[in-house]
């Protein structure tokens, strides 16, 4: 009996001491979007909200446009919500992102308190470059989609997208719970597996 004992503190003893606290809250970014191929730099805001291992990211762009998606962390699967053309659609992807790593971090010494958080710069390999980000152990990386492999959540920095670059900051952390109806797609989505919509867009083409 006490060697059963023993050997449940022994597996238990990594759970306890090396398991980060999920994050219940909810983080606010100012964001920039650099076009690289327009020129055009357009502003906005990135809100990231966290139920442990629920988290809903909303982009809001000062010209109206916007991206929302609600990812289960632990299943690895996060359903991309949009408009189109009056039709509302929750399409459900498989999450890739941790997979497809792409960077390197190398930590400097610089350190910097944002929004209350203690901060240390690193100097990031992206395959278009080398970018500087600040970030903090407090909160886990996991809950920023695109650099969810850092050694703690980017606060500040830039990363390149697509069409150029996305630079942030962090504004505020409010640690109050969000409500659990921001994690459920509203009734006028219409829920789509990934291929279901691939062919529903490529029929309006036809």
């Amino acid at each position: 009996m006490l060697q059963r004992l023993n050997l449940l503190l022994f597996l238990n003893i990594p759970l306890i001491f090396f398991a980060q606290k999920p994050f219940v809250g909810s983080l606010e970014y100012n964001i920039a979007n650099v076009d690289f191929i327009s020129k055009d730099t357009t502003h906005g805001k990135l809100f990231i909200y966290a139920l442990d291992s629920l988290v809903r990211i909303n982009y809001l762009l000062e010209d109206g446009k916007r991206q929302e998606s609600i990812h289960h962390l632990e299943k690895n699967k996060f359903i991309s919500l949009l408009e189109i053309d009056g039709l509302f659609f929750a399409v459900q992807i498989k999450d890739t992102s941790a997979l497809n790593r792409n960077y390197t971090f190398h930590k400097n010494k610089t350190r910097q308190t944002i929004c209350g958080l203690k901060c240390r710069e690193a100097n990031v390999e992206f395959p278009e470059g080398n970018m500087l980000i600040f970030y903090t152990k407090a909160i886990d990386s996991k809950y920023f989609v695109g650099l969810n492999n850092a050694p703690g959540i980017p606060v500040k920095g830039q990363m390149p997208i697509e069409t150029g670059l996305l630079a942030f900051e962090l504004q505020q952390v409010d640690l109050r719970k969000p409500p659990i109806q921001l994690f459920i797609p509203d009734k006028k989505y219409k829920v789509l597996p990934l291929d279901d919509f691939l062919n529903w867009a490529a029929d309006q083409h036809n």
